[in-house]
């Protein structure tokens, strides 16, 4: 069951809109035995943290340049710590912020995908890493973590390269399971990596981040008949959003869709439930 709470803004410009996301942040997890999603608006970026009485799970860090939007988010909430960061793959858009957290916050455990991608992102990311005294557990089995009552499942891809879209297709999947709630992060996944997903029959998630920004394959259909999400959530943005294909498919089986290009959203888990609260910014008339 999924409890919604819209909040709509009318802002006379991005200033005002700027300083209402600065001076009211959406809620942590505060009570006990809760766990909180946050899926941060960076574009057609991702990055979601996972908060728990216990830590906090990163997964992602969005561009270049928004690692600093992260780590606000996370000073806000009085975290000092990164239990595990997950980058899903290399591309610019989820590892691009990675070397800026981990230069300016501490971080227990790094996971990452086995397909390097060279870019100037990738290369600041292995030199943060150096400096942090850290090394990447490259994810190449299934990999099981717990962090409070959230018990986390890593997915690495099955093959070691692919033909098509090898960075897109060797994203790291994770799966999120709090008492009855279930969550599904796919990264940039294309035909290639759902299709496996689909063959591992991993089952019904409550919540889904839909593949690869909302582009189109024929493959979500598949997917989304497995999984049948309460909530779905694609990062977008306005110059690049998601395909209205996708978004038609999501309307048959999806509860709920989220776009981060319309806000942040954030999803809280009592274990038996979902409330979901997104702050919506709207140009005045």
């Amino acid at each position: 069951m999924i409890t919604q709470r819209v909040y709509i803004r009318r802002a006379v410009s991005v200033i005002i809109a700027l300083l209402l996301i600065v001076l009211l942040p959406l809620p942590a997890a505060k009570a006990e035995g809760e766990v909180l999603l946050h899926c941060f608006s960076l574009g057609k970026a991702d990055s979601f943290a996972i908060v728990t009485g216990e830590g906090t799970v990163l997964i992602d860090c969005g561009e270049s340049g928004q690692g600093d939007i992260i780590l606000e988010w996370l000073k806000q909430q009085g975290i000092d710590r990164i239990d595990t960061l997950i980058i899903t793959h290399f591309d610019k858009d989820h590892v691009g912020g990675a070397a800026k957290v981990l230069k300016k916050i501490p971080v227990s455990r790094v996971l990452q995908s086995n397909s390097p991608k060279d870019s100037k992102e990738y290369r600041k990311y292995l030199s943060a890493l150096a400096l942090a005294g850290l090394e990447a557990e490259t994810v190449r089995e299934e990999l099981t973590f717990t962090l409070g009552d959230a018990a986390f499942t890593v997915y690495p891809p099955e093959r070691e390269s692919y033909a098509k879209d090898p960075s897109n297709n060797s994203s790291l999947v994770t799966a999120m399971r709090h008492g009855e709630c279930s969550f599904l992060f796919t990264g940039d996944a294309e035909s290639g990596r759902l299709q496996e997903l689909v063959e591992e029959k991993l089952g019904q998630f409550d919540f889904l981040q839909v593949p690869h920004h909302g582009v189109w394959q024929t493959q979500l259909i598949s997917l989304l008949n497995m999984v049948q999400p309460e909530a779905a959530v694609i990062t977008s943005s306005e110059k690049e959003p998601e395909d209205q294909a996708t978004v038609s498919l999501l309307e048959k089986v999806a509860g709920q869709i989220l776009l981060t290009r319309e806000g942040e959203v954030d999803i809280l888990s009592d274990g038996s439930s979902l409330s979901v609260c997104q702050e919506i910014f709207a140009a005045a008339a």
